[in-house]
């Protein structure tokens, strides 16, 4: 009975997946029609501003001069994707299958950036004066959140059951 409820809240947790990838492009479409065009800085708090990045590299931007990153990434993002996913599907974890579909959230919505832009939009620019974290968005935000989540498993022991 219990292994019925677990499968059902997996099946729960896949159909989220659009869900958070709506919203992750939703916010993208507002920030391109609003802040790219104009190519513009939005101050919402002294902390927070919504700035325009295109993101042509890896995380930070890195390897964003490399002529053919753009296609590796979407190679080497679909990849893990199916990854994710098939680990997903093994999962015997509530926790490792809630991080997992983070993950493929995020790593989903960067990956439709970079077959409709060639690049990642980025616009969530967090800083401290002049103390910049590199622009990011939605989607890397549910990365972050799901390897939170895995950093969480394993430090309080639950790899018992993350096959």
């Amino acid at each position: 009975m219990l292994l019925i409820k677990f499968q059902k809240f997996k099946f729960l947790l896949l159909l989220s997946i659009p869900f958070f990838v709506f919203l992750d492009q939703l916010s993208k479409s507002w920030i391109l029609k609003n802040i790219f065009l104009n190519e513009e800085i939005l101050r919402i708090t002294n902390f927070l501003n919504f700035v325009p990045v295109w993101n042509k590299g890896i995380s930070f931007g890195m390897l964003s001069n490399f002529s053919d990153i753009n296609l590796i990434m979407i190679f080497i993002t679909i990849l893990i994707i199916l990854i994710i996913f098939f680990w997903f599907l093994k999962a015997k974890n509530l926790n490792l299958s809630l991080a997992l579909i983070f993950i493929i959230s995020g790593a989903l919505g960067n990956l439709i950036d970079r077959f409709i832009h060639n690049a990642v939009v980025d616009f969530i620019d967090l800083h401290i004066g002049n103390y910049h974290w590199p622009a990011f968005n939605f989607a890397d935000s549910y990365i972050t959140i799901g390897a939170a989540i895995y950093i969480y498993i394993i430090f309080t022991s639950q790899t018992d059951n993350i096959a």
